[in-house]
């Protein structure tokens, strides 16, 4: 017999998922920590367009990333997918290919100020599905040309953004 406090039993589980919400508050709380010392920038990246104040990026990204944090605890619900295991089931391992994600985007986030925005987007574009297991190479790589083409055009042409050009890049052109 089910209590009341266990939710409707329509074998989707209960409605906020307690290991979700935790991550989601911890997330929250990283989030308003780093919402707050945008209040201490001073100028504006000598890459961003000089006409908005210089925390307007920083905290676009912030209340994006809280937004979907706060959707988290309700992810499971919301899926319609039954919950992958018990709680009291061990976890699973992590996969090497997580590791090497996180190694892989360390790597390139480091290249930035050699190789540039534009081109540290091509890699990540390029590489990434490819370590996830795409094989379909011509997709990849006309989306690892065609998306930075398509952010460029946006960023730098219409809103008037500039990206890190990098030590590279002038060289190439």
């Amino acid at each position: 017999m089910r209590s009341r406090q266990d939710g409707p039993d329509d074998g989707r589980g209960p409605l906020i998922d307690r290991a979700d919400t935790v991550i989601a508050a911890i997330i929250v709380a990283v989030a308003a920590a780093l919402f707050y010392v945008t209040s201490t920038f001073e100028q504006v990246a000598k890459g961003l367009s000089q006409n908005i104040g210089p925390e307007y990026f920083p905290r676009i990204v912030l209340v994006t990333i809280v937004l979907l944090a706060l959707a988290l605890p309700f992810e499971s619900r919301m899926s319609g997918r039954k919950r992958a295991r018990p709680a009291d089931e061990p976890r699973e391992r992590i996969e090497i290919r997580t590791w090497l994600t996180a190694a892989l985007l360390t790597l390139i986030v480091s290249l930035i100020e050699v190789a540039g925005t534009i081109v540290t987007l091509v890699l990540v574009c390029g590489l990434l599905p490819l370590l996830w297991g795409d094989r379909r190479f011509r997709v990849v790589a006309l989306f690892a040309l065609l998306f930075p083409a398509a952010i460029k055009l946006v960023f730098e042409d219409v809103l008037k953004v500039r990206f890190e050009p990098g030590l590279l890049l002038p060289l190439l052109f």
